[in-house]
């Protein structure tokens, strides 16, 4: 579409129209010679400006409304996307308003700025539930880790008194393994986050006459928080020492309560430490 502009005033209309639209001045010059007529791209009608929009820039825009959008799934990104989302519509908005003709997309950069404070708002109830319920997990994990371990030492004495009937020694993990008497994984000296030893004790080697079994957590206090102890006497004993090995020396579990502190209380008898 061609149009002239008018020498007078700079507003632009039709190139074959006799009179400037705006201010009534000829499109003429005083030798009467008009202007020759130039080509007015990104106008639809004369005095109106279209912007081209194939041709404005929109990178900052759609980078923050994707960040928004990926907020929602993921937490804002950790909080870091979200701040990046925010930080790019708001230079995307203030490009656009200072120079629309090169930037665009507002729109997009507003619904990125809208999003990305949404997710941003998100993370405070979420990280209210997570500290709450994560080490309510933990919890629930270390006990149901302990249960099993004592139900599981049970299972070893139990084990071990049918073995010396039959044998006339007690036995180490993989003797009763052998015999079936446990389970394959107990066999292995792993099982619910612990580790399971046995040693055998007696005067005569050739026939054992007392065993212990000791039982720490794998990863403490990850997988648990007591250590145990077992002995021929059925006693099974556990304290919190750490993450080291429990002895003959600990109150019985029965009277042991869970302590969720440092350390359980222990006794010594004089001279034994």
């Amino acid at each position: 579409m061609n149009g002239a502009k008018c020498f007078e005033c700079g507003f632009v209309g039709w190139a074959d129209a006799e009179t400037c639209k705006k201010c009534g001045a000829p499109t003429a010059d005083s030798a009467g010679v008009r202007y020759e007529p130039q080509p007015v791209s990104g106008y639809d009608q004369p005095g109106e400006w279209t912007p081209m929009y194939g041709d404005v820039k929109k990178g900052l825009a759609v980078t923050s409304l994707v960040l928004g959008v990926l907020g929602f799934f993921t937490i804002g990104l950790l909080g870091v996307g979200a701040v990046v989302g925010i930080v790019l519509a708001i230079v995307a908005i203030n490009k656009a308003n200072r120079n629309p003709e090169e930037y665009g997309g507002k729109g997009l950069a507003t619904a990125g700025l809208i999003t990305n404070i949404l997710s941003l708002v998100i993370i405070v109830p979420v990280g209210i539930i997570a500290a709450i319920a994560i080490p309510n997990l933990l919890a629930s994990r270390r006990a149901a880790n302990e249960g099993a371990t004592i139900q599981a030492l049970r299972t070893i004495h139990s084990a071990q008194a049918t073995y010396q009937s039959i044998h006339e020694s007690y036995a180490t993990l993989d003797e009763l393994g052998a015999d079936k008497l446990i389970a394959a994984d107990l066999a292995n000296g792993k099982r619910s986050g612990y580790k399971y030893q046995i040693n055998l004790s007696s005067d005569d080697v050739s026939k054992p006459a007392g065993f212990e079994v000791v039982v720490v957590p794998e990863s403490y206090p990850m997988s648990g928080r007591r250590s145990f102890y077992l002995d021929e006497s059925g006693v099974i004993r556990g304290a919190d020492a750490q993450g080291a090995a429990a002895t003959k020396y600990d109150a019985p579990i029965n009277f042991n309560s869970y302590s969720s502190g440092p350390s359980s209380s222990r006794t010594y008898p004089p001279g034994s430490r």
